[in-house]
């Protein structure tokens, strides 16, 4: 049972502490945290989401959860990433890229700088089943195609999409503004 901490609209905590499979009341928000991978080449890793999962199976993201009850987002995301990748990196290395707001989830994210080969990666059982390093121009192309979860693009634009285009080495572009 996964024990998140609920939210009100402006983000502040409001004590009140549910499990995560229940449904969400008016004025309910969650706290969720992303993490952009780049190597030093500026490519992107991205999972490809399991074919168990109910909503966008088989589409290709960056990695992402919810904070549990009582944890930071930074030790959120820590987690997440070994949950997913097995991937294990310290809050040290995390570099904040900003905040987002979209439905009801407020979400913290940030990028770490890794170069792992892609052997390297173990998948988490229902969540993760696959994993690649992309150019940016293939994940733009990715996005225009449909392949990306559609979640990704639309946190980009809600809120961080700038330091996001910095941290990958692409500040300024356009490219992303097709969605």
């Amino acid at each position: 049972m996964e024990r998140i901490d609920i939210y009100d609209k402006n983000g502040n905590r409001t004590g009140i502490v549910k499990d995560r499979s229940e449904p969400l009341q008016d004025g309910e928000y969650i706290l969720a945290v992303g993490m952009w991978i780049t190597d030093k080449e500026n490519r992107i890793l991205l999972t490809q989401r399991s074919l168990e999962k109910r909503w966008a199976p088989g589409k290709w993201e960056n990695t992402a959860g919810h904070v549990q009850a009582g944890e930071s987002c930074e030790q959120a995301i820590v987690r997440e990433l070994l949950e997913e990748t097995g991937l294990a990196v310290s809050q040290e290395q995390l570099v904040h890229l900003g905040s987002a707001a979209s439905g009801r989830y407020f979400g913290e994210n940030y990028g770490v700088r890794l170069n792992v080969p892609v052997e390297d990666i173990h998948f988490q059982t229902g969540e993760t089943c696959g994993a690649k390093w992309v150019t940016f121009e293939e994940f733009v192309e990715m996005g225009r195609g449909g392949e990306l979860s559609p979640s990704v693009l639309e946190h980009l634009h809600g809120g961080y999409k700038k330091e996001f285009l910095e941290f990958v080495g692409h500040p300024g572009s356009t490219a992303l503004d097709f969605s």
